[in-house]
């Protein structure tokens, strides 16, 4: 029998079975090893994980060449141990033993060697460097180096044949073998490995890309809200702080008229002075209205509570609606800015909904920070409408409340029925 390994080639000869009791594994038992060798490569060739690989391997060899003990070193381009895969060997006594082997002494030689090693005694041996405490006995030895070619991955250990003999020829030969099925299940694991590293690599890409392609697109759904917010701001003060000035300067000439006269009216000139201060004062009002709903002030003094207090104050006041407010679990810290924000910004939209759309007597806020999230819920006792018949992501605001909740990994969940009120949930993470 010729077997190719390492560029090497090892001649064994083999002595046929002359009796049928031989064949059937008598004196030489050829066959009974050799269907234990391919029993062997069939386990193996059935793994694809690496370590999986490599621990089969050396089960497989231990039990072809009956060893009591096996392991498989696998060193790297420099020659030196990498990984060290043990059988025999319980977890207690490789603890005791400690650190595993490096590659010197007799491990070593079989890693230069150009083929196998048999021994009869490993102790005896020169290239021998002993064992460290606590390692069990060992006699016996066959080292048998696992590569193809010019590649080397490392070597067989078996140490201890079952039945106190040495290691012979024939147990040599398959163990040859098996290594040779190692290095091409070696190779197939590896390749395999790769796959998946490149399969993860090209996933990774594409998440990262669709990461980005998020990203621009939240970005221009950002710039096109802060757009609509400059344009509704410009809006505003046209229409009312520039509409309101106007009349004070309206109110400012006719006052200069009444003072340019020959015979001054005092009191005309008293009441349009009266006029322009009141002009003056709703122009006032309705620029610290604006400025408040741009961004409200004791949002950022006293925080998230007593500005959603101030918010459901001023909604009650201005309109036919009656909004309560309740929070739990809200400490004494400041949420984070954009915690705050967001929350106030959410309940802000979903009032002014109730207000325009929503034709309802109450509403009440409610805010809940437990577990690590903050939860904000605002209900009606509104008209309601039917959500499937509604596109909600571009209507009643919907679209502008997820998109803040999205850019802190929150949500907003819209609830509706006909007849039953409306309810907005936002929801986000504080970690």
């Amino acid at each position: 029998m010729v077997l190719p390994h390492t560029g090497y080639y090892y001649t064994v000869s083999v002595l046929p079975p002359t009796t049928t009791q031989d064949f059937e594994g008598g004196v030489a038992g050829w066959p009974l090893k050799v269907q234990t060798l391919l029993e062997a490569v069939l386990v193996l060739s059935g793994e694809h994980e690496l370590d999986t690989v490599l621990r089969r391997i050396v089960a497989g060899a231990a039990t072809i060449a009956e060893a009591k003990y096996a392991a498989l070193g696998i060193y790297n381009e420099a020659g030196a141990i990498e990984t060290f895969i043990h059988h025999g060997v319980d977890d207690d006594t490789t603890a005791r033993i400690g650190s595993l082997p490096d590659g010197h002494g007799l491990l070593g030689e079989v890693i230069v060697a150009n083929g196998p090693i048999r021994l009869t005694d490993l102790g005896a041996d020169a290239r021998s460097g002993g064992f460290p405490p606590h390692h069990p006995p060992m006699r016996t030895f066959l080292g048998v180096p696992v590569g193809r070619g010019g590649r080397r991955y490392g070597n067989l250990y078996l140490t201890e044949k079952a039945d106190g003999e040495p290691f012979a020829d024939q147990d040599e030969a398959l163990v040859v073998a098996f290594a040779a099925f190692a290095v091409g299940a070696i190779d197939s694991a590896r390749l395999v490995q790769a796959e998946r590293a490149r399969a993860d690599a090209v996933a990774d890409l594409a998440a990262a890309t669709e990461r980005a392609a998020f990203k621009r697109e939240m970005f221009g759904e950002i710039l096109n809200a802060q757009e609509a917010e400059r344009a509704r701001v410009s809006r505003d003060l046209h229409d009312d702080v520039g509409q309101a000035l106007t009349s004070v300067l309206l109110g400012l000439r006719l006052v200069e008229s009444s003072l340019a006269s020959d015979e001054v009216a005092l009191d005309d000139v008293r009441q349009r002075t009266d006029d322009v201060r009141e002009l003056v004062a709703e122009a006032l009002r309705r620029t610290r209205k604006l400025a408040f709903d741009l961004r409200p002030t004791v949002l950022d003094d006293v925080g998230l509570v007593p500005a959603l207090e101030r918010l459901a104050q001023d909604v009650t006041a201005r309109g036919d609606t009656t909004v309560a407010f309740a929070a739990h679990g809200l400490a004494a810290d400041r949420l984070p800015p954009e915690i705050e924000t967001v929350v106030y910004r959410v309940v802000q939209e979903a009032l002014t909904n109730i207000t325009r759309h929503a034709g309802a007597a109450t509403a009440s806020i409610t805010v809940i920070v437990a577990e690590g999230r903050v939860r904000a819920l605002v209900e009606d006792d509104g008209v309601g409408f039917e959500i499937d018949a509604v596109p909600t992501r571009g209507h009643l605001g919907l679209k502008g409340m997820a998109e803040r909740a999205e850019l802190v990994r929150g949500t907003v969940e819209l609830s509706s029925t006909t007849g039953t009120g409306t309810t907005v949930l936002l929801e986000l993470p504080l970690a």
